[in-house]
């Protein structure tokens, strides 16, 4: 007998990456999911609610990622649950890390999880690289606009009980894309009218405009005749032929100039005639020369279209690493050299000479405008350069015991930043007296750091009911700086100088535990506590400074100088799944971020450290902190013929109190100073939506800083910043909404079909919220692919 029944679907539920990886929001990309997107870590972050990519002079260049509000440095970057950031940097440079041999990217937002040393305001992200399951090779190799070119070669192979990962990454591109230049219409105009009161200005005044008129020839010769003959020849050119002259190419100028010369030699007295020829071609002929340089120049602003500049890089990097189910052992090693582009901000992008080959001339302001930025080498800012060498290795075990899973790890990681002018010996040499205007390590510095750190970690399941995590680490940076002059100079900045840091250490220790708490039953309801002590000590030291010779008697800066600071903090999570669909969630706490080397003891150059000028216990900047919450509601089921439907709303918030800013005082000195403080309340919205050929990914960020607070009067100078030295402000580089909706087509298992929009709301890029403000606009950015 043969019977037909029905089909029966048994579907499994999802795993739950949320649920496993915190108890707080988390969103995890998985880069193998845009394989041939060409996506980099920058380009995946964009799509993650509550995150804000800066790309700060475009792609491949210094990159920096903030979550919910922060600021860059106030966001933990780790790899392999190692932190990236080093002391010396301002913070993470995103740019510099691939993603082809990536498994997952994790981003946390809010409540950290107890396994990342350090508390960030602003949240974590943790990159893991791949473990190799099967023997495999991969390679791709292809082309991109503005001469660009990437490839990658990944090989995989089982070795010794274990399997082995080598990977190399090279991404490279010139990077020289078109563009227009907003003010360049208004600058055009402007140099246009500057140009024709050099040409019709009044020869008789004694403006320079006026001694650079078309009747200027007829002017000299009336001086030098002592007005004998003046009349005879006021008429000598007329307006036309001045004119002749003046649009004649440059050869063509100087044959006819030639001739004047010679026509008036006859009216020169015999006491001139001797010099007449010399002066006349300094007076006369270079100034017309002037003009005709003048409108060449000019010529170049006609157009506001640019082609970008110094904006080229060179991207390697490798990895080697094997993995078993209990050891891990890692080894990397990267180098970026790029060229550092003139920004785009709001003091130079209306400068009317910005990105152009064009020639110079100094009535159009000379380097400050722009025009021979890139036609002067002795310009030092058309020609920086940086190239960053860094080498990292990695040993780690990991194992059971019973309820007990735990592991170790110590890391080493070495890098090398070297910043130089292209040519810089030459520059030296022929630049004279501009030496004395180039602060120390304008032409080259190297900043050498090297960090040694060690953790433990793991879980410990305590009966039903607990689940136990807890982690310590610590590490120890050291970095030393060298550069032009730092060590052998002789001029009036001397004393200053010496003052400049070069050597720095930072220790930091971190204790770390976190009970996830099962409150029922069901075992549908967790409370997860953290409690955190985190500690550091910076030293900042210059051997040259002699505190008992300070001719500028600043006490407060010593030859040596150290800070400690340390603190507990705690976070607070609980969560509740309703049913199989619904969820709720709500975290909090407070944060304590540990400063950086450079915020607190300089950066080796022109940040020195905050004057003890308030007052206060500490000579340096205290550490920011603040408190968090958030709360959210998480659906997953099915919903309009969906396979898989999942819809997630945040509502956070955030109060930060000593946010660190960046004073100018005595405009010369720049200090980091505990200025600011502030509040950021938002909104996270995403949804997933995936049928059989469909999917539809949507995801959105709001963003409302309110109570912004600019205080330095505790700065010598503050009433240049407001009467009493405080305002209230906004929060800069920080849009209101942006947000990215994904529809992706897939008409069979090889192709898919998919298209992306990206929207970020404009940005305000000062603190003072009035007419004087500048605003960089929205953007909107499309991609369609097959």
């Amino acid at each position: 007998m043969s019977f037909d029944l029905e089909g029966v679907t048994v579907e499994a539920k999802r795993p739950d990456w949320e649920a496993k990886l915190s108890p707080g929001t988390v969103t995890v990309i998985r880069p193998d999911g845009y394989k041939g997107e060409q996506k980099d870590l920058p380009d995946l972050l964009k799509m993650v609610p509550g995150v804000h990519v800066r790309e700060l002079n475009g792609k491949g260049q210094y990159t920096t990622v903030s979550v919910r509000g922060s600021t860059a440095a106030q966001v933990g970057v780790f790899v392999d649950g190692v932190l990236f950031n080093l002391g010396g940097d301002a913070a993470a440079d995103i740019s510099t890390i691939p993603v082809h041999n990536v498994e997952r990217i994790e981003v946390y937002r809010g409540y950290i999880p107890a396994r990342f040393g350090g508390t960030f305001m602003g949240g974590v992200i943790n990159i893991v690289t791949k473990r190799p399951t099967k023997a495999n090779v991969q390679a791709s190799f292809g082309k991109s606009s503005f001469g660009g070119y990437k490839g990658n070669l990944q090989i995989d192979a089982p070795l010794g009980g274990g399997a082995l990962m080598v990977g190399i990454n090279r991404d490279q591109s010139d990077g020289d894309f078109k563009y227009k230049n907003f003010a360049n219409d208004a600058r055009y105009q402007m140099e246009l009218e500057r140009l024709n009161t050099a040409i019709y200005g009044d020869p008789n005044s004694p403006t320079i405009g006026g001694r650079m008129g078309i009747l200027y020839v007829n002017k000299v010769i009336e001086e030098y005749t002592d007005g004998g003959i003046g009349g005879a020849i006021e008429n000598y050119l007329s307006m036309d032929q001045c004119m002749d002259i003046l649009n004649s190419d440059l050869p063509e100028m100087r044959e006819k100039l030639n001739q004047i010369r010679d026509d008036l030699y006859q009216y020169c007295p015999d006491e001139f005639k001797d010099t007449w020829n010399d002066d006349f071609q300094v007076g006369v002929a270079n100034m017309f020369e002037s003009i005709v340089a003048y409108k060449d120049v000019v010529k170049t602003y006609e157009s506001p279209e640019r082609w970008r500049k110094a904006n080229d890089y060179k991207n390697t990097d490798a990895i080697i690493k094997w993995q078993d189910d209990h050891w891990l052992a890692k080894a990397t090693w990267k180098q970026i050299k790029r060229h550092l582009p003139f920004p785009y901000d709001s003091n130079y992008a209306s400068l009317a000479g910005i990105d152009t080959d064009g020639p110079t001339h100094s009535l159009v302001g000379g380097t400050n405008d722009g025009s021979n930025f890139f036609g002067n080498p002795l310009n030092i800012y058309a020609h920086r350069n940086q190239k960053l060498t860094a080498k990292e290795a990695l040993l780690g075990r990991r194992d059971t015991v019973g309820n007990l899973e735990w592991g170790w790890s110590i890391n080493y990681l070495k890098q090398n930043k070297d910043y130089y002018i292209d040519d810089w010996q030459w520059v030296e040499q022929n630049s004279g007296s501009l030496l004395n205007s180039y602060a120390a390590n304008s032409l080259w510095s190297k900043y050498d750091s090297r960090r040694l750190g060690a953790k433990i970690d793991g879980s410990y399941k305590a009966g039903d009911r607990h689940l136990i995590e807890f982690l310590v680490d610590a590490s120890k940076e050291k970095m030393d700086i060298d550069g032009w002059r730092m060590f052998d100079y002789s001029n009036s900045s001397e004393d200053v100088r010496s003052r400049w840091r070069n050597y720095y250490e930072q220790e930091i220790f971190n204790v770390q535990i976190q009970d996830t708490i099962t409150l029922n039953k069901k075992s549908d309801f967790w409370l997860t506590p953290s409690v955190r002590y985190n500690r550091s000590t910076i030293l900042g030291r210059s051997d040259r400074y002699d505190e008992k010779n300070d001719p500028q008697h600043i006490k407060w800066l010593g030859q040596t100088d150290e800070q400690t600071d340390d603190k507990v903090t705690w976070q607070l999570a609980l969560k509740k799944q309703f049913n199989d669909h619904f969820t709720m969630r709500a975290t909090g706490g407070t944060y304590y971020r540990l400063l950086n080397m450079y915020e607190i003891a300089g950066d080796g150059a022109g940040i020195l450290p905050m004057p003890n000028v308030g007052g206060t216990a500490s000579v340096f900047p205290m550490p920011e902190e603040g408190k968090q919450w958030d709360i959210s509601a998480i659906w997953d089921g099915k919903w309009l013929g969906t396979d898989t439907a999942k819809f997630q709303l945040t509502y956070f918030g955030r109060d930060s109190k000593r946010l660190l800013q960046l004073s100018s005082w005595n405009s010369f000195f720049f200090v980091y100073n505990n200025a600011a403080s502030g509040k950021v309340n938002g909104a996270e919205i995403q949804a997933d939506l995936s049928w059989k050929k469909w999917d539809v990914n949507l995801q959105a960020t709001y963003t409302q800083p309110t109570n912004i607070i600019y205080d330095k009067s505790a700065l010598p100078n503050s009433q240049s910043f407001a009467e009493d030295g405080v305002i209230t402000g906004v929060m800069t580089y920080q849009p209101k909404w942006e947000g990215t909706a994904r529809f992706t087509y897939r008409p069979d298992k090889q192709w898919s079909l998919f298209t992306q929009c990206r929207y970020v709301d404009q940005m305000q890029l000062s603190i003072y919220d009035d007419a004087s403000r500048s605003v960089q606009s929205s953007l909107t950015t499309w991609d369609l692919g097959v």
